[in-house]
């Protein structure tokens, strides 16, 4: 039965993983690519964002994911998921946001780039707990029902 919790959180994660990348994808090809390319020839420093960089990302976000999962499934049933979620949120995003700031302030780039990044990765990270979170409370309610 141990197998069937970690396969929940697993694909969970991959859910959370897979809406964290589109949000934040779409975000890059409608506005983001340009700001960082700009940002980087300005400071003459290499894009960072490199298909070498993705491999380690994709599955890394797989994580993050599946580490939300485990920590919003791990209360009582009766906690609030809208403060699970945004607890989950906000775990991932400051030192994720603290490192990515204190990373591109060494690399010079610019404040307008640092400020996008945060605001995107806010957003990304928000919209994939809720859709987890969603996910997990339809889940729930199916579970509880008589029907099944």
């Amino acid at each position: 039965m141990r197998w069937k919790k970690w396969l929940r959180i697993f694909a969970g994660g991959a859910a959370w993983a897979a809406a964290y990348n589109s949000v934040w994808g779409i975000a890059w090809f409608v506005f983001m690519r340009r700001e960082w390319l700009e940002a980087t020839v300005a400071s003459g420093r290499p894009m960072p964002w490199t298909p070498d960089f993705l491999v380690v990302w994709l599955p890394l976000t797989l994580l993050f994911g599946a580490a939300i999962t485990a920590y919003m499934t791990s209360g009582s049933p009766q906690a609030a998921a809208l403060r699970a979620t945004l607890a989950a949120t906000l775990v991932l995003w400051v030192p994720g946001t603290v490192g990515m700031a204190v990373w591109a302030w060494q690399e010079a780039l610019s404040p307008r780039v640092i400020a996008i990044d945060s605001a995107v990765n806010l957003f990304a990270v928000v919209v994939a707990s809720l859709v987890l979170g969603l996910g997990l409370g339809v889940r729930q309610l199916r579970s509880a029902s008589p029907v099944g």
